[in-house]
């Protein structure tokens, strides 16, 4: 099952915090299993579909790795809502 994804738009509170989140995944050197765990937590509550937790983390460990980027990307950037993955 793909991802859909609710991205925050310009004017939704938290913007930095995101973006500040964001940039930590981009910018740290050593990646450990914890790391990862972090950043499934931390993109869950961006994803709109599936609604059931348990599919929605397992659709993000089978994220490719354009639709991490891209991700974060957007979430940086607030960029409003991301259409679904194919």
């Amino acid at each position: 099952m793909g991802l859909k994804w609710k991205i925050p738009g310009p004017d939704a509170p938290g913007y930095l915090r995101r973006q500040r989140k964001a940039f930590e995944f981009f910018e740290l050197n050593e990646v450990s299993a914890e790391w990862f765990d972090n950043l499934i937590e931390f993109l869950l509550p961006f994803v709109e579909l599936p609604e059931d937790e348990t599919e929605a983390r397992n659709a993000l460990w089978d994220m490719t790795e354009n639709d991490y980027k891209e991700v974060l990307n957007l979430i940086a950037g607030g960029q409003g809502e991301v259409p679904p993955n194919k």
